[in-house]
C-alpha cells in the first residue's frame, strides 16, 4: 500500500505564498494523492480504469481535467454497496478517529470517517485563521452530535484557549439566556438561526448588541455575504460579521477576512475549479459556475473532482488586501444548482431575493419563495412574515415587489404571511426557501 506524505499544515507561509509556488505544490500533492487513492482505494481504482488512466497519465494540474468527476450520489451509492463508509476509504480501520454525516436534509447522509491524522489536519488549518485567544468565550448554536462543521469549530476554539459554550442542544430561548449569563464574545450559527436568536431576544426583553459579542460566523448559507443580511445582524447583534466554509466530505475549507467577503479558500489543501453545471465545462474568472474541490492531504476519504452543487465565481489571480493568494470566491456561495429556479428566461438563486428583502426594515426574517400557477405559466410568489404587529400596515409590500423588479429584472407577488406561520430556521439545518406548488399534471 502507498502512503501518503505527512504534511505541514500549519506553514505559516502558506496563505502568502506566491501563486507560481502555490501552483508547484499543488502539482506535487495532486500526483502523490492520485498515487494513493490509486493503490489504496477500490473505487477510484475503478474510476480511474473506466477513464483510461494510470496515476502516471496525472503530471501537473492541466491533467487534472482528465481525471472523471466524483458526485455525490455515487458515494451514497458506493456507501450503501460497501458499508459504511464506502469503498474510497483508504485508511486502515486502527487509524479511524472521528465519524460525522452530512445533515441529510436532501436525502440519505453520506457518512464522513476522519483517520486521526486527517483530524489533526482540521484543526490546524482552523489554528491557520481563527482569530480566538485564551480568555475568549465561543459559543457554538448548532449541536455537536454527528456534525461536522459546528464539532471542529468547538475543537478548533478549544486549542486556541478559549472557552467553548456549546448551546446545540437547548432552545433558542434558553440561547438567549445563556447569552446573558456568560457574555460570549464569539457566536457561531447559520445567519438565518442568528436573525431568529435575534427576533426572539427582541421578544424576551433582551437587548443583544449590548451583551458583549463582539464577532458572528455564519455557517452553512451565503447569507453573510449578502450586505442587507450581514447588516441586519450586525445591528441586531452589534458585533462584526464572518462568513465561514466547509463541507463534510473535504473539511473546513475557508472564511472571508475583514477586507472582503470572499471566501479564502487555501490552495495547498485543495485544488479548485468552477465548471458548468450541465457540461461540465470549465469556466474562466468572474462566471459562475459548479464548484468542484479536490481533496490534497486527506487519507482517509479524500476525494478528486468533487462535484459540490454548490454555485460560485472565482476572482482573478490577485491577491486579497490581506495578504491571501489562494482561490479567492467573490461573493461567497451564491447559491445551490439545485436550488436555482429558472423563471421566464431568468435565472435566480434565493439569495438574491433574499439580498432585497433585507432592506426592508418591516419584514420579518422568514420568508419563503412559491411558485405557483403551471410550467406553462408560473407565477413567483414570495411569503413574508412582518416583523411585527405594526408592520402589517404600510406600503412596503408594494414597494418590495417594485424593488424585486426593479433590482432581479422579474414580476414577483409579495403576499404578507401571518407571523410565526412560516418554517422557522433551524440551529443545525440549512434554511430551506424555495416551495414548489405548480400544478404539473397534463
Amino acid at each position: 500500500m502507498t502512503g501518503l506524505p505527512r504534511y505541514l499544515i500549519l506553514d505559516p507561509n502558506a496563505a502568502t505564498m506566491p501563486k507560481p509556488a502555490l501552483r508547484e505544490r499543488q502539482a506535487t500533492r495532486l500526483r502523490a494523492m492520485v498515487r494513493y487513492v490509486y493503490d489504496n482505494t477500490d473505487f477510484w481504482r475503478r474510476k480511474f480504469e473506466a477513464a483510461g488512466l494510470t496515476p502516471d497519465d496525472i503530471r501537473g494540474l492541466d491533467d487534472l481535467r482528465r481525471v472523471p468527476f466524483c458526485t455525490k450520489a455515487e458515494l451514497l451509492d458506493d456507501q450503501l454497496r460497501n458499508p459504511p463508509f464506502g469503498s474510497y476509504v483508504g485508511s486502515h480501520p486502527t487509524h479511524w478517529y472521528k465519524m460525522f454525516s452530512t445533515s441529510g436534509s436532501t436525502g440519505r447522509p453520506l457518512w464522513r470517517v476522519f483517520s486521526s491524522g486527517d483530524w489533526d489536519n482540521v484543526l490546524d488549518r482552523l489554528h491557520r485563521s481563527a482569530p480566538f485567544l485564551p480568555g475568549d468565550r465561543v459559543m457554538v448554536l448548532a449541536p455537536v452530535d454527528g456534525l461536522m462543521g459546528p464539532t471542529a469549530a468547538a475543537e478548533g476554539a478549544s486549542r486556541r484557549g478559549a472557552m467553548v459554550i456549546h448551546a446545540g442542544r437547548f432552545d433558542t430561548r434558553t440561547k438567549v439566556d445563556l447569552i446573558q449569563q456568560f457574555r460570549p464574545t464569539y457566536v457561531m450559527g447559520a445567519a438565518s438561526y442568528m436573525l431568529h436568536v435575534a427576533e426572539i431576544a427582541r421578544e424576551m426583553g433582551v437587548d443583544l448588541a449590548a451583551q458583549g459579542v463582539r464577532f458572528l460566523t455564519s455557517v452553512g448559507e451565503p447569507g453573510a455575504a449578502i450586505p442587507a443580511t450581514r447588516d441586519r445582524l450586525a445591528r441586531r447583534w452589534g458585533a462584526t460579521i464572518g462568513d465561514g466554509f466547509g463541507l463534510t466530505e473535504i473539511f473546513p475549507l475557508g472564511g472571508s477576512c475583514p477586507h472582503s467577503v470572499a471566501l479564502h479558500i487555501p490552495d495547498d489543501l485543495v485544488i479548485t475549479e468552477i465548471v458548468d453545471p450541465d457540461s461540465g465545462k470549465p469556466l474562466p474568472p468572474g462566471e459562475p459556475g459548479e464548484v468542484v474541490f479536490t481533496n490534497l492531504i486527506s487519507d482517509t476519504q479524500p476525494l478528486l473532482r468533487y462535484r459540490t452543487r454548490d454555485v460560485a465565481r472565482t476572482a482573478d489571480d490577485t491577491p486579497c488586501a490581506c495578504g491571501f493568494t489562494g482561490t479567492l470566491l467573490v461573493n461567497s456561495i451564491e447559491g445551490r444548482v439545485d436550488d436555482m429556479i429558472w423563471y421566464k428566461g431568468i435565472n435566480l438563486f434565493p439569495s438574491a431575493i433574499e439580498s432585497v428583502l433585507r432592506g426592508f426594515d418591516d419584514a420579518g426574517d422568514e420568508f419563503q419563495i412559491v411558485m405557483r400557477g403551471s410550467d406553462a405559466s408560473p407565477v413567483l410568489v414570495i411569503r413574508v412574515e412582518p416583523r411585527s404587529p405594526t408592520s402589517t400596515q404600510g406600503d412596503w409590500p408594494k414597494r418590495l415587489q417594485a424593488a424585486i423588479k426593479a433590482k432581479l429584472k422579474v414580476r414577483a407577488v409579495v403576499e404578507l404571511a401571518s407571523r410565526g406561520s412560516l418554517p422557522k430556521a433551524d440551529a443545525g439545518i440549512k434554511a430551506r426557501r424555495f416551495v414548489d406548488e405548480r400544478n404539473t399534471s397534463r
